[in-house]
């Protein structure tokens, strides 16, 4: 089977900017390299409405299974719009509540290939632990230095601190692995997973910012699958890497903002650039 791996679409940002459309283009290099199945590791759109709308386009025109994980611009809510509502197990954001109707979002439970692989994963979030430790833990949760403020403070709005969140989809990812134990797994966030896809150093601004990437522990609870685990995919940070680390092949593969692109505003070869591919 041909897997197709991306990231970090920001198809409401890019699309006026680049020709054709994202979604078209990616559809184009899907057909191409004659995928059987596509795994999008979140930031489709800054909006869950328009991500729900471009994830079933994308399965509609592709002809093949997306599978997703949200992303933090797919939380996203301006503008003092929605409201928060509980839930069973503890987190209850009506963004990410909306996202776990698109059947293939890997929130809703790991996605079976055959009889001796699967896929899971959910969004992830940060705990600090990637940022540096000359920073105290109240300045992270500011979420501010100097004058640039990390967006997920005005737009996310889980009502619980952001270890809080990032051990609540850890307990998930846990429960995920336990459950498909026994086949080969491939795992996906959109958070970083490990410290080695952060912002290099030295880099004064990143040295906060990083703290703001992933989490520590999702690379350990990797690790401690690592009989199973053999890809781990991540997004956000817009870096493309892909490195082998101890069992597990680590993959980062952002397509990223226009402005960032490699190929101008070609959003086909940008795309054919960007995706990589996994072989089972």
């Amino acid at each position: 089977m041909n897997i197709g791996v991306l990231s970090d679409l920001h198809v409401d940002l890019n699309n006026g900017q680049c020709s054709p459309s994202v979604e078209d283009a990616l559809c184009s290099v899907i057909r191409k390299r004659k995928l059987e199945l596509m795994i999008i590791a979140g930031d489709v759109s800054n909006h869950y409405t328009s991500t729900l709308d471009t994830l079933t386009r994308l399965e509609r025109d592709s002809g093949i299974p997306c599978l997703f994980v949200p992303g933090n611009h797919d939380l996203w809510q301006k503008d003092g719009e929605g409201a928060e509502s509980g839930s069973d197990d503890g987190i209850g954001v009506d963004p990410y509540q909306e996202l776990l109707a698109y059947p293939h979002n890997l929130g809703n439970g790991p996605y079976l290939i055959g009889s001796d692989w699967a896929v899971v994963g959910d969004a992830g979030w940060y705990d600090y632990s990637f940022g540096d430790s000359s920073f105290s833990e109240e300045q992270f949760r500011e979420r501010t230095k100097d004058e640039r403020v990390w967006k997920d403070k005005l737009y996310v709005r889980w009502g619980h601190s952001d270890r809080e969140v990032s051990d609540f989809f850890y307990d998930r990812l846990k429960a995920q692995l336990e459950s498909v134990k026994n086949r080969q797994v491939i795992v996906v966030t959109h958070t970083l997973t490990h410290r080695e896809f952060t912002v290099p150093l030295p880099n004064e601004e990143w040295r906060y910012f990083n703290a703001f990437l992933g989490s520590e522990k999702y690379g350990e609870l990797i690790e401690a699958y690592d009989d199973s685990v053999r890809y781990a995919v991540s997004g956000h940070v817009h870096y493309r890497k892909r490195i082998m680390i101890g069992r597990t092949e680590y993959m980062n593969t952002c397509l990223g903002y226009v402005r960032e692109w490699r190929c101008g505003a070609d959003a086909v070869a940008e795309v054919e650039a960007a995706l990589q591919t996994i072989m089972l």
